[in-house]
């Protein structure tokens, strides 16, 4: 188990997410782990759940070597003026969306060590992937990693690249949870049961992720590997051609993109 201690100021879902990671893997024992919510009943809850200590907010922050900040970005102004003066060498472990690390600063009134991260909802089963990118002052980033690679995997990226990760895999989930939806609403307008329809799905997009991440073949290749020639799949893409689905796509992760950017000028 790793030897430095994480705060964790918020615990919803990703909070929660984080710190059953580092449990879960034993990155750290629970003692090591401090939590805090404004909502006290979900921090016990948590901690009795996963063995973390409960601290009260000022004293977690001076005992913890990273600091994750799990709130609502809208919270977050609050939050940084009331644990400033509690800030010394921390290392900040952002998991906001659309805060950027020069506005943390700004609102921290000084210069300290920033973590951006970029997790996404399957961070809940320890499927997740997490971009994180970090400002010049960052001495613990192996510590950082170590701490999402408890809830998925890790990349590392350049900050102004974050805005095009939180359109793709941040927002991701839901792009494909709609395309499930779509897919059971079309087989149960087919007459199938909604829950063995609901099964079926489930389990091809399943199977199908499972396809992709371990194949050599590109995304291209392995359509074409489905799709024989005036059969059902190629009608089927016949349809997305010709709707363009491709373009849709492209323009609602670019327009997602564009709203974290707008979002991260804070």
């Amino acid at each position: 188990m790793g030897n430095f201690t994480v705060g964790i100021i918020g615990c919803g879902n990703m909070g929660s997410a984080i710190a059953r990671g580092l449990v879960t893997k034993k990155v750290l024992s629970g003692d090591a782990i401090f939590l805090y919510d404004k909502d006290i009943q979900k921090s016990e809850t948590l901690a009795g759940k996963t063995g973390c200590a409960l601290g009260e907010l000022s004293q977690m922050v001076r005992g913890s070597d990273l600091l994750i900040i799990a709130v609502k970005p809208q919270d977050s102004e609050a939050l940084f003026q009331e644990i400033a003066s509690d800030i010394v060498d921390q290392t900040i472990v952002s998991v906001m969306a659309g805060v950027s690390m020069e506005v943390i600063t700004r609102r921290l009134g000084k210069k300290v060590p920033v973590v951006r991260a970029m997790p996404n909802m399957a961070a809940a089963v320890s499927e997740g992937v997490t971009c994180i990118a970090r400002n010049d002052l960052v001495k613990r980033m192996e510590e950082v990693k170590s701490v999402f690679a408890g809830i998925g995997s890790v990349i590392e990226i350049e900050e102004k690249f974050m805005d095009a990760v939180t359109a793709l895999s941040g927002s991701g989930p839901a792009y494909l949870f709609y395309l499930a939806e779509s897919m059971i609403e079309a087989a149960v307008e087919m007459g199938l049961d909604e829950r063995k329809a609901e099964m079926l799905v489930e389990q091809m997009l399943y199977g199908a992720s499972c396809l992709l991440r371990g194949a050599d073949e590109t995304p291209g290749e392995l359509i074409r590997k489905v799709a024989s020639k005036g059969g059902t799949t190629e009608a089927a893409l016949w349809v997305f051609k010709k709707d363009d689905l491709k373009g849709i796509v492209k323009t609602a992760i670019k327009k997602a993109g564009e709203r974290s950017e707008e979002l991260s000028k804070g």
